[in-house]
């Protein structure tokens, strides 16, 4: 009898042991973090931790690890193209993942010391239609801002923005002056490496109003032009009559009297976070997006972002009834719009810039300090996806777009310049995949 209840509390001391052994398999969401604080220079500071399901492996994008369970955690040899990077120790408990150690993540120089936290991804619900009545407005892009609202790839999200100046469906003052966002969202998956996928589903004015600045911007003029204009040319008010989908001006000059205009709204701004611990004004565009002042950033159009933080942390605004290219007077009609939007999630791939398709064209934009150098970077992101997602060759990519590229001047009066190079899919559809 003792022997029988000896083998049974040895039985049950393993049992014991076994359900409380630190599980630290499966997939992570972590963040490096040297001295407390992102590292600019770093290439990759969150990421996914992928850990085999016996600790004796793992990898975090580049870096390949070899693993030891001991009892004060999970002991991580680095090591990256074949050379050793660093070491780590990892503890998990109900708080998530926590560790410290060194990390060579560039080619040169010594470990860095690091320290580590993540959380395991949550599980996907079914899709969720959400609805996000804002009651605050960011004149920026940050990191550092509380998500307004978390979601997950699949939901739809049915918001609204304020205008350039701050002003809500009604007029009212509501935000500071400056292309205040509706935002952040957290896109519960998304990581940096990733290409955040945003479906504009409806684009709509919500007022009767716009108004605009009267007078060409003067950085897109010859010098000898400008002398003749107006000092204080003021604003002109539109109006926005949503039932025929027309705008015309409320004041109109005899000349002006029949102009009449097709509303095509259009969101000036749409961007995520920005890299590190970055905050940027909401003037600015760049690799995250932010205010491209595109024209056909409009309803039926998506939007592939690359992902620099957690969640994306995805943002909205600047809303246009209507703009032509370049935005030459600095403002398109400025108006607030209702705005629908879904969310999908790309996992480990990247662009590295924003584009854009809609039923009839793909577009890559390129974002510089001048013209020449947004062409430029429209045409590499351009030759890169064609080699990306259709095997070209540099003569193939030279075959197509010599033959059948086009350009899009979007903003030439903002603190960058976006230019977008464009292919129409009828002819991607010659290209044998």
């Amino acid at each position: 009898m003792k022997a029988l209840l000896a083998g049974w509390l040895m039985l049950l001391a393993g049992t014991a042991a076994a359900a409380t052994a630190p599980d630290f398999s499966g997939r992570w969401e972590v963040a490096v973090r040297e001295h407390g604080q992102k590292n600019f220079y770093l290439p990759m500071t969150d990421g996914r931790l992928v850990v085999a399901a016996d600790g004796a492996s793992a990898s975090f994008g580049p870096l390949s690890f070899a693993g030891t369970l001991e009892k004060d955690g999970l002991h991580l040899a680095c090591s990256r193209s074949g050379r050793p990077c660093g070491t780590l120790v990892l503890t998990v408990s109900r708080a998530g993942l926590s560790g410290s150690g060194s990390l060579l993540m560039a080619d040169t120089g010594p470990p860095r010391p690091v320290t580590l936290t993540g959380r395991r991804p949550l599980p996907r619900p079914a899709a969720t239609a959400h609805v996000y009545d804002p009651k605050e407005f960011h004149p920026f892009y940050s990191p550092g801002l509380p998500p307004v609202l978390h979601i997950f790839p699949g939901d739809s999200v049915s918001t609204r923005t304020a205008d350039s100046r701050g002003q809500d469906k009604d007029g009212l003052p509501k935000a500071p002056r400056g292309n205040p966002q509706t935002g952040p969202f957290y896109v519960e998956g998304a990581m940096p490496g990733d290409t955040l996928v945003v479906h504009l589903t409806r684009v709509r004015t919500n007022r009767d109003t716009a108004y605009q600045t009267a007078q060409v911007a003067t950085n897109a003029l010859e010098t000898g032009y400008i002398q003749t204009l107006p000092k204080d040319p003021g604003f002109a008010t539109w109006k926005l009559d949503a039932a025929s989908g027309t705008a015309s001006l409320a004041q109109p000059g005899e000349r002006l009297k029949n102009y009449v205009i097709r509303l095509q709204p259009m969101l000036g701004c749409i961007g995520v976070a920005p890299p590190g611990d970055e905050t940027l004004g909401s003037g600015h565009l760049g690799a995250f997006g932010g205010n491209m002042d595109f024209r056909e950033m409009r309803e039926g159009v998506t939007l592939y972002l690359p992902v620099f933080q957690p969640g994306a942390l995805l943002y909205l605004g600047d809303g246009h009834a209507e703009q032509g290219d370049g935005e030459l007077p600095g403002q398109g009609l400025e108006t607030s719009l209702d705005v629908q939007f879904s969310v999908d999630v790309i996992e480990d791939k990247s662009l590295g810039q924003p584009w854009v398709e809609d039923s009839d064209t793909v577009m890559v934009m390129g974002i510089g300090n001048s013209t020449d150098e947004a062409m430029r970077r429209a045409t590499t992101g351009m030759s890169r996806w064609l080699a990306d997602n259709y095997h070209l060759t540099p003569q193939d990519i030279a075959a197509v777009l010599g033959t059948a590229m086009q350009y899009q001047i979007a903003e030439v009066v903002d603190s960058e310049i976006d230019v977008v190079a464009k292919l129409r899919k009828d002819a991607l559809a010659k290209i044998t995949k």
